[in-house]
């Protein structure tokens, strides 16, 4: 998938108003995912993803946050000054949604496995919670 793909589909799930916006809550969560993953994981991932995503996914040089998925969703809210916390799960489920259309299936698992059960339904996983 493309970056602009990429930002095409978050732009419709999250129901964001253009592509800037689109790229603003997509380089919001990347940049939180990437806190929340181990560097190698993130790099992995990134590896994967438009190469637009890899400097906000592998910021951070590892040391990964231990938020739960409740957490995740409070700092994408702040991240991107959504209104409330159901505009920010879907800003949330439409980057994350992206991912999982993205990567392989076997990245995809890795990702689920190594976060809390509170994030798999952002990857459109709802039976891993």
């Amino acid at each position: 998938m493309t970056y602009g793909e990429f930002l095409a589909q978050v732009r419709e799930q999250a129901s964001c108003a253009d592509n800037e916006e689109a790229a603003r809550v997509t380089e919001a969560v990347a940049v939180l995912l990437g806190t929340r993953l181990q560097a190698n994981s993130a790099r992995h991932l990134a590896a994967q993803l438009p190469d637009e995503l890899t400097a906000p996914l592998t910021h951070t040089g590892g040391g990964a946050e231990t938020w739960t998925g409740a957490e995740f969703l409070e700092r994408v809210r702040e991240a991107t000054g959504a209104e409330n916390a159901d505009i920010a799960r879907r800003q949330a489920e439409a980057v994350c949604g992206a991912v999982r259309d993205t990567v392989t299936g076997g990245e995809l698992n890795k990702l689920i496995s190594q976060l809390p059960s509170g994030y798999a339904p952002l990857f459109g996983h709802p039976e891993l919670a």
